[in-house]
C-alpha cells in the first residue's frame, strides 16, 4: 500500500479510536507515528498539506548528536554532556537547559536510526559547524545528505511505508484540524478538522500531538506576535502557527519572543510585503571589510560595522525599529571599494540607485535621508561623527577599520530588512513534552514536539549546528516511544 493511498473514508476514520492523533505529518510528527506504530499504536496523521514530509521538503536537512555510528567509524569521542555544553555555550546560555538535555539525549538514537535505514552523510562530515565568525562545536557531529532535508525525507517515507502498509498508520492530508476536542476542563481527547471536501469531521484518540510547525507563513500571526512583517515568504507554506492557536485556545501559553533571530538583513523587491529576496549586502569583515556606516530609522549607527561575530551583527539588527537598516556611502567609497552586494557588479548596483525602492542617490545627506526614510538631522551627525573618528583613529563604537570619510558627493543608501524563515515562539511544555497552561500545569492528553515548541528553546536566538530539526525529529521519535498504548 502506498502512502497516498493510506486513507480510511470521513466515516470510518470518525468512528474509529486512536491511541495517537498527530496534528502535523512533518520533522516530529512522523517519527512520532513510525515509532508507535512499531510498539503497534493506531495512528492518525493529519496535515493540511497534500503531502507529508512537512519542512524536509525545503529545509537543509542538517541534524547533530553524540555517539553516533559515523563518529565511531571516524574514531571521534563525544558525549552527550559535551553536545549539551556545547549547545549552551552556542546558545549563548539563551536556550532551555531542560529541553535541550532531553534532546541531545535522544539524538544519538535518532541520528542512528536515520543512518541505519540509509541516510548518507557527505564525506568529510560529521564536521564542527564552525564558520568565519560563528563558532562551532567543540568535536565533529554535525552532517547532512547531498540532497538536504530531502535525504532524510526518503528514508523516513522508507520507514514508515510498512507501518502504513500494516493498517496501523493512517494518514490524512489536505485535512486541517482547527479545534480540540476536550473532556470536562483540562482534558483535551481529540480534534475536529476540515477535509478537502470542505467538511469537518472530529477525531478522537488517547493522546494528542500537535506538531505542526512554525508561523513563519502566517502574516497576520506573525505581526501580532512580533509587531513586524514577516517580509519574505520563502518558508514552507504551510507553517502558518495551527498547533499556536490551537494550543493557546484550550489554556496553553506561548514564549520565546525574545529570542526572535532576524538574520543579518536582505534586500527585498519592494516595501510591499511579503517581498521577494533579490541580494544580501556582504555585513561580514572576513569576506569584506567595511567601508560603509549603518543606520536605523533614527539615522544613528548602532553597531561598530566591523564586529567579528555574527550574533552580535544579527543581534544588532533585531533591536532596530522594524528590523530595518540603511547601509551609507559616497561616491568615493563607491568607487575604491570592492561591490559591496553579493555576486554583483558594481555597473549593476550603480544601475539599481533610484531605480529600485531600496537603492537611493542623492548630491546631499539630507536628500538621502529622505529618500532612504531615515532622520535627516541623526543621518546627518551619524556621518559627522564618523568622519571626525576617521580623522583621529579613533571610533566611539569601537570600529577599527576606518579606510576613508563619507564626504564626496554623490551619497548613497542601500536599505535592508531583517527577516527569518524559523519561528522562536511556541508552546511551553514539560519534560515529558506534555503542553502546560498559566501555571505550569499539563493540559491532559495534549502533547507537543517540533518547531511548534519554538525555534528558541534550543538556539537562543544564535545559529547552533543541527539543533532544530534534529530536536524535532528525536522529541517526536521519543512521544512515538514512551506513551502508553
Amino acid at each position: 500500500m502506498t502512502l497516498a493511498a493510506a486513507t480510511l473514508s470521513d466515516a470510518e476514520a470518525k468512528q474509529r479510536g486512536w491511541d495517537y492523533v498527530i496534528v502535523g505529518a512533518g520533522t516530529a510528527g512522523l517519527p512520532a507515528a513510525i515509532f508507535a506504530s512499531r510498539r503497534g499504536a493506531r495512528v492518525l496523521l493529519i496535515d493540511a498539506a497534500p503531502e507529508v514530509g512537512g519542512t524536509l521538503h525545503i529545509a537543509f536537512g542538517q541534524i547533530s548528536a553524540a555517539g553516533t555510528h559515523l563518529q565511531a567509524e571516524k574514531g571521534i569521542a563525544d558525549s552527550v554532556e559535551q553536545h549539551f555544553d556545547d549547545v549552551m555555550r552556542l546558545s549563548y546560555g539563551l536556550a532551555d537547559p531542560e529541553l535541550v538535555r532531553l534532546a541531545v539525549e535522544q539524538a544519538p538514537a535518532t541520528v542512528n536510526w536515520l543512518l541505519d535505514a540509509g541516510l548518507h552523510a557527505l564525506p568529510d562530515q560529521p564536521e564542527t559547524g564552525a564558520y568565519p565568525g560563528r563558532p562551532g562545536y567543540s568535536v565533529p557531529r554535525y552532517l547532512w545528505g547531498k540532497d538536504k532535508g530531502l535525504s532524510i525525507l526518503e528514508v523516513v517515507r522508507r520507514e514508515l511505508e510498512p507501518e502504513v502498509a500494516s493498517g496501523r498508520v493512517t494518514i490524512r492530508v489536505n485535512t486541517r484540524a482547527t479545534e480540540l476536542l476536550t473532556r470536562g476542563s483540562h482534558h483535551v481527547v481529540g480534534v475536529r478538522a476540515i477535509g478537502a471536501d470542505g467538511l469537518s469531521e472530529e477525531y478522537y484518540g488517547r493522546h494528542v500531538l500537535l506538531t505542526t510547525g512554525g508561523y513563519s507563513m502566517n502574516p497576520v500571526l506573525f505581526k501580532e506576535l512580533l509587531g513586524v512583517s514577516p517580509y519574505t515568504d520563502g518558508s514552507y507554506p504551510f507553517s502558518q502557527g495551527d498547533g499556536l492557536g490551537l494550543g493557546t485556545r484550550e489554556g496553553a501559553v506561548l514564549r520565546g519572543r525574545e529570542l526572535h533571530r532576524a538574520g543579518g538583513g536582505s534586500i527585498l523587491s519592494g516595501f510591499e510585503f511579503p517581498a521577494k529576496r533579490e541580494g544580501r549586502f556582504d555585513t561580514s569583515p572576513d569576506s569584506r571589510p567595511p567601508w560603509e556606516i549603518w543606520v536605523n530609522a533614527r539615522g544613528e549607527r548602532f553597531i561598530r560595522e566591523d564586529e567579528p561575530t555574527i550574533y552580535e551583527r544579527e543581534y544588532a539588527v533585531v533591536r532596530q525599529p522594524e528590523y530595518r537598516f540603511v547601509v551609507i556611502f559616497d561616491e568615493a567609497i563607491f568607487r575604491a571599494a570592492s561591490p559591496g552586494v553579493v555576486g554583483w557588479t558594481r555597473e549593476k548596483m550603480e544601475a539599481y540607485f533610484n531605480a529600485h525602492p531600496m537603492f537611493a542617490r542623492a548630491d546631499s545627506i539630507e536628500k538621502l535621508a529622505d529618500l532612504a526614510r531615515v532622520d535627516a538631522r541623526g543621518l546627518e551627525q551619524s556621518v559627522a561623527a564618523y568622519n571626525a573618528a576617521v580623522a583621529s583613529g579613533s571610533d566611539p563604537l569601537g570600529r577599527i577599520y576606518l579606510p576613508r570619510p563619507i564626504s564626496a558627493p554623490p551619497f548613497y543608501a542601500i536599505t535592508l530588512l531583517g527577516h527569518s524563515a524559523t519561528s522562536s515562539i511556541g508552546l511551553t511544555v514539560d519534560r515529558n513534552l506534555r503542553v502546560t497552561d498559566a501555571k505550569g500545569k499539563p493540559i491532559e492528553g495534549l502533547y507537543a514536539a517540533g518547531e511548534v515548541l519554538g525555534s528558541g528553546v534550543f538556539l537562543g536566538r544564535a545559529f547552533v549546528p543541527g539543533m532544530l530539526l534534529t530536536p524535532a525529529m528525536s522529541l517526536g521519535r521519543m512521544l512515538g516511544t514512551t506513551l502508553p498504548i
